[in-house]
């Protein structure tokens, strides 16, 4: 989960009103809930209001408004119909709302009274007494304002001249638009000293449009639009970027006209269908390697200067694409990049840099406070952010560019991806579609200055949700899920994004999910250069939030994904293999890799582990089937002694699993968030245990990922033990706590205490650890870890049983063979079979997969393996992951064996 990981910025005025009526109840008739913005205005005739009784009112009601200017009283009756449900056949979460309508619509009523008459006077009226109340307008405008045209700019080709660019601006309750227009072609809005005003012109649906003369083409502008602002209850004027930008001024200040078409934006051969990537067969085949461009580059110092941390890096023969060449022969097939949109929080330009080690000064202590503090003094003015701070949905991020003003961040944008799929790596987006950085009138604020309160959730009394921690977009409303629909097809057939992670995906509808499939779907090789079927939707399943409140039945979380084809994160494997869960307060509890029972480390900082041996032993029990579940895909349906995936417990809780299909179950044991996989290490493993068997229990938590069904994902540096000195939430900690050491001398650890603004509270717990020895690996340490995980992304490759792609297969060719030993199962011991067909591997009748998390060996035998078994067995005739001898598995050991044909 990503939460609270934004720099400070002041809180948007919460969104309390739209437009203002109010409503009054005669004694001893209808109680009704009166607040802000609590009423709905849900059709063109029909209003809805909450109440706390269902009797019908003893009176009629009136609807009243002072018009506009004049100041004139107009008034129209209402009529109470019932609660919605009795009315309408598909009332949603308005179930409970009281209906009332206009007994006559008045014509063209709809749109003068939302762009000219509905002021703060406006109010609803029983007998002689009225109370505040106003309307949210989502519904409406879902209904009867709803386009499905491109929005933002356009090239028309059926123009005269293909090179006027076409401007569409959906805004249904402005009562005027226009483009504000630096009219230099090309010229930074700072030099361009000409400005042209020009009038959109209303195109219904709320779309307004000005097809511009051809000067305007790469010239930068801002929209300015006329609009009832609820909160300051009156007409403002404000003059905004557009969300559908494709282009921007440095520091997205101005919106710029460019044709994404243009050849000087494509790199040589962008549209060749003989060099273009192709995502594999299916989403089973896929491994994930979760990157931030910033940390990819930033300390290799074969990089130009010029180019670290940036896109360009990407094109460099540097340390990391060395790194990522090996990884993409091993079997890693994309790169997944931590948010690349418009991110609000990260300065284009000025960018401070803080100063950590002096010249002739020596570097601080492991455990110091002063680097923190130095990166503290800057954190609002350098370059790092993880990114989830959404400014522009549709264009690349400025900061990341070696020029970010205009066009250029586009062409690097594209170079990069070039470079990567040569690399034979296809990219992925993270993107953030659930919240936006800011609202109402900040100056970051986008979308609530064209329709304000439209695009965000609110709650029954009309405020904004800040479940995701700023302001929560409403994806069920049609126009917030038509920008992601269209910005996310701009990324896949402008910039050949192969496939999108969404965050807090929770916090959209499932809906949402199976209309993005459908968008995509359509594109075809031979037609628009991207095959839609094969891109890859995945995201955060967790079940919270402002839309979990109001909606579960529609939120896409973990359980309502299944059959969805979308994959969710498996928390029950992170969390099994490492401990604990996302909680820091979990951190130093035990999971199955690094000791829980079998090698306990008795810490009196654990909050989430038994102190008897006994639940110990019941505790790693019930891991241990997780993971083996894990490694079955998840499935729902997967039985584990006799007991189906959906009824073994997660937490306490069921359903542990929940898929229908292997590619719906994303593994990992570490992400971006939350520490890294070698710090949880560190927390949980007992204090005295070595480096060196601290990365065998690494290993072993990303060889039940990497081996396991479904789709492995992971996090940058795990494959070389990569820590961040403690830091369990990085996304402000700077290049000294998160950029990567391709060198391998360096893996992270004990480079200062980490961020005090995230992590103070804990610096009790990691100060004595951070100067310990035991705790920093040499390089040959990560080294030879680098060669494991290596040869086990090659032996997924090398087999398509670890690959799988349908439950029926799972569940009829994988077997857990401890487990089916009941009570007389080894603790600690997970030895998958995978049978095979002649048509699936024609090399191997089966393969075998043993983990060993107890820390001495073990002798096992089972009547199965007999002495055909072998080594499995790579392309070049290495043998390169086998802890096992003698029928005996090595202490934190992995063994792949293959039984040849």
């Amino acid at each position: 989960m990503i939460l609270n990981r934004w720099k400070p910025l002041q809180w948007p005025l919460i969104l309390c009103a739209f437009y203002a009526l109010a409503w009054t109840y005669c004694p001893n008739s209808l109680a009704v809930e009166t607040s802000p913005a609590s009423a709905i205005w849900w059709r063109s005739h029909r209003f809805l209001v909450p109440a706390t009784q269902a009797s019908a009112p003893s009176q009629n009601l009136q609807l009243r408004f002072q018009s506009q200017g004049s100041g004139r009283i107009v008034t129209y009756p209402l009529r109470y119909e019932g609660l919605l449900k009795d009315v309408e056949k598909k009332p949603g979460r308005y179930a409970q709302y009281l209906s009332f309508a206009l007994a006559k619509t008045p014509e063209n009523a709809t749109d003068q009274w939302l762009k000219q008459h509905i002021t703060q006077a406006a109010t609803l009226r029983v007998g002689e007494t009225e109370a505040p109340l106003s309307l949210q307008l989502a519904p409406l405008l879902d209904r009867e304002f709803r386009p499905s045209q491109t929005l933002g700019v356009s090239y028309p080709v059926d123009t005269a001249n293909p090179k006027r660019p076409l401007l569409s601006v959906w805004a249904p309750t402005a009562t005027a638009v226009k483009v504000v227009v630096k009219d230099q072609q090309g010229k930074p809005p700072a030099e361009a000293t000409q400005i042209i005003t020009q009038a959109l012109t209303p195109k219904g649906k709320g779309v307004w449009q000005v097809l511009g003369p051809e000067s305007w083409d790469r010239a930068y502008y801002k929209l300015e639009v006329e609009v009832y602002q609820p909160l300051t209850q009156r007409f403002q004027t404000y003059r905004t970027t557009d969300p559908y930008a494709v282009s921007l001024s440095t520091n997205s200040e101005w919106s710029q006209f460019v044709n994404l078409n243009d050849p000087d934006l494509k790199p040589t051969q962008w549209e060749s269908p003989e060099k273009a990537y192709k995502n594999p067969e299916a989403p089973e085949d896929w491994v994930l390697y979760e990157l931030h461009v910033r940390d990819f580059s930033q300390k290799d110092a074969k990089v130009p200067e010029v180019d670290r941390g940036k896109y360009t890096a990407f094109n460099r023969a540097g340390a990391g694409q060395a790194h990522l060449r090996q990884l993409a022969r091993s079997g890693v097939t994309h790169i997944h990049l931590l948010p690349v949109f418009d991110i609000a929080t990260i300065p284009e330009t000025a960018q401070q840099t803080p100063v950590i080690t002096a010249p002739g000064k020596a570097s601080p202590a492991p455990n110091s406070p002063d680097p923190q503090a130095a990166i503290g003094k800057v954190r609002l003015q350098d370059g790092f952010n993880w990114g989830y701070d959404p400014l522009h949905y549709g264009v690349p991020e400025g900061s990341y560019s070696t020029q970010p003003e205009g066009v250029t961040r586009i062409r690097e944008f594209r170079n990069m991806v070039q470079a990567l799929e040569t690399m034979e790596l296809g990219v992925v987006m993270d993107v953030v579609y659930n919240h936006t950085h800011a609202a109402g009138e900040d100056a970051q604020s986008v979308l609530d200055k064209i329709v304000p309160g439209y695009y965000y959730r609110l709650d029954a009394q009309g405020k904004v949700q800040h479940t995701s921690c700023c302001p929560d977009t409403a994806s069920e409303h049609a126009m917030m899920e038509h920008l992601m629909i269209q910005t996310l097809v701009r990324w896949a057939k402008a910039y050949h994004v192969r496939g999108f992670r969404f965050d807090l995906m929770g916090h959209h509808t499932r809906e949402n999910l199976l209309h993005i499939r459908q968008a995509l779907d359509q594109f075809t090789l031979a037609k628009d250069g991207i095959d839609g079927r094969s891109i890859y939707l995945y995201g955060e399943g967790w079940k919270f939030g402002s839309l979990e409140t109001v909606d579960s039945d529609s939120a896409m979380h973990q359980v309502n994904a299944a059959g969805s084809g979308v994959g969710t994160f498996n928390d029950r494997m992170r969390d099994s293999l490492r401990g604990g869960n996302f909680d820091h307060n979990t951190r130093s509890d035990q999971g199955f890799i690094n000791g829980l029972f079998l090698n306990p480390n008795r810490s009196p900082w654990n909050t989430d582990t038994p102190p008897a041996a006994e639940a110990q032993a019941q505790q790693l029990q019930n891991y241990t089937q997780l993971v083996r579940l894990s490694m079955a895909g998840n499935l729902a349906d997967f039985k584990l002694g006799g007991i189906k995936g959906k009824n073994l417990p997660y937490r306490g809780q069921t359903p542990a699993g929940y898929t229908q299909d292997p590619q719906e179950n994303v593994n990992y044991v570490s992400a971006h968030d939350n520490y890294t996989l070698w710090d949880q290490i560190a927390a949980k493993a007992p204090s005295k245990t070595p480096a060196l068997i601290r990365a065998r229990m690494q290993q072993l938590g990303m060889a039940a990922v990497i081996l396991g069904q479904g789709v492995p994902f992971l996090h940058a540096g795990s494959e070389i033990l990569r820590s961040k000195s403690g830091d369990g939430d990085s996304y402000d900690s700077g290049d000294w706590f998160n950029a990567l050491d391709w060198s391998y001398a360096d893996n992270g650890w004990g480079k200062g205490l980490p961020a005090a603004w995230r992590n103070q509270k804990e610096w009790p717990f990691w100060s004595p650890l951070l100067p310990q020895p035991q705790f920093k690996p040499t390089r040959p340490e990560i080294l030879a870890h680098l060669k494991t995980v290596e040869s086990l992304l090659r032996i997924r490759k090398a087999s398509p049983l670890f690959r799988l792609r349908t439950a029926e297969a799972i569940q009829k060719q994988v077997r857990f063979l401890n487990a089916e030993a009941g009570k007389a199962q080894i603790p600690g011991l997970i030895v998958m079979l995978i049978q095979a067909t002649p048509e699936q591997d024609p090399l191997r009748k089966a393969v075998m997969v043993m983990l060993n998390a107890n820390p001495n060996p073990l002798r096992w035998r089972h009547p199965l393996l007999h002495k055909q078994w072998q080594g499995f067995t790579l392309n070049d005739g290495t043998q390169p992951v086998a802890d096992f001898n003698g029928n005996t598995i090595a202490g934190y050991g992995i063994a792949v064996l293959e039984l040849p044909r």
